[in-house]
């Protein structure tokens, strides 16, 4: 086939910036054209108008499909992605059945979920979930098109440190305060950097608290800086799925202490690419020791095998198995 084309439909400027991150995978996928529409918004222009039409009480889904329905029309994609999750509404599902005869739909999907999802199954070529135990949960509800496509990361904000300098002991960790993330740290007996909305609540002797929000290249930064990135699975919207940090963390460098989960295996040699531990007392103890974990192979891996550009080849080999020849 001639080069694909794929048309990124996400959130412009999440905590995560998953969107963004997709659209910059055009960087290292040169046989692949990547374009993008946020449902939010996509330009100063757009923003300000959907303010005032939702001042004015009118409806943005109306205004919103008819921008989606023109932007489909001018980038003729061969593959719609819908990256994190969306209940659309029904204008969008209607542009979306307009499109379906030329391109293969798909929905990647990081949170929990309800039986809202159903509405749009009979559009979605494939669901992709960041959590594999959520591959039941969709069967569950009738949605039988699912697999299993992990997170990724972007390395052209997450790539280790040009210089040599030595990176601080002490764990760190950076993320949303959950009940029981904090519940957690405060067993942990070995010094931890904590970072994050929230954690003016914390209190521990080996805890020090840094209770506001970071930008990503601040967050890129702390990884370049420390040895050690902590991270603990936030049951608020996963249960065993990885989140990005995982492969952040790898990609700048740092060694990867994790929460066990099952999800680990289907990406890591979990005794040689990371830390991991099943409780605090366990981390506590591992810490105490600091197993020998190759990083630098640890973070060749994630560039190898965990970017946004590999994850969208992965899509784009499930919808043309061709391109794997």
């Amino acid at each position: 086939m001639s080069k694909p084309s794929i048309l990124v439909l996400g959130k412009r400027g999440g905590i995560l910036q998953w969107y963004e991150g997709l659209l910059d995978a055009k960087t290292s996928l040169t046989g692949v054209q990547i374009d993008g529409f946020a449902l939010n918004h996509n330009n100063w222009h757009e923003r300000i108008l959907k303010k005032i039409l939702k001042l004015s009480h009118q409806n943005l889904d109306h205004y919103t499909a008819k921008l989606l329905a023109r932007k489909i029309q001018n980038t003729q994609p061969d593959i719609i992605l819908i990256a994190d999750l969306f209940y659309l509404s029904l204008p969008l599902l209607e542009v979306l059945q307009h499109a379906k005869p030329k391109a293969k739909i798909y929905h990647w999907i990081g949170d929990f979920f309800d039986d809202r999802l159903k509405f749009s199954s009979s559009l979605i070529d494939q669901f992709f979930f960041t959590d594999s135990s959520f591959l039941d949960d969709a069967r569950q509800m009738g949605i039988d098109q699912v697999a299993y496509l992990p997170l990724g990361f972007n390395p052209s904000i997450f790539y280790p440190p040009k210089n040599n300098m030595p990176r601080k002991d002490a764990l760190l960790f950076i993320g949303a305060w959950s009940e029981n993330r904090q519940a957690f740290l405060q067993q942990i007996q070995v010094p931890v950097n904590v970072y994050g909305k929230g954690w003016d609540k914390l209190k521990s002797d080996y805890i020090t608290a840094h209770p506001h929000n970071l930008s990503l290249s601040q967050v890129s930064d702390l990884y370049q800086q420390y040895k050690y990135v902590l991270n603990i699975i936030n049951h608020n919207n996963t249960r065993i799925g990885l989140n990005m940090r995982c492969f952040e963390a790898m990609g700048a460098g740092a060694i990867l202490v994790t929460e066990y989960s099952s999800d680990l295996l289907h990406c890591f040699n979990i005794e040689k690419d990371l830390i991991y531990f099943n409780n605090a007392a366990e981390l506590t103890a591992k810490m105490k020791i600091k197993p020998d974990i190759d990083a630098q192979a640890s973070c060749n891996k994630a560039h190898l095998e965990h970017s946004y550009a590999q994850r969208l080849m992965t899509i784009l080999q499930r919808a043309y198995p061709d391109l794997r020849n």
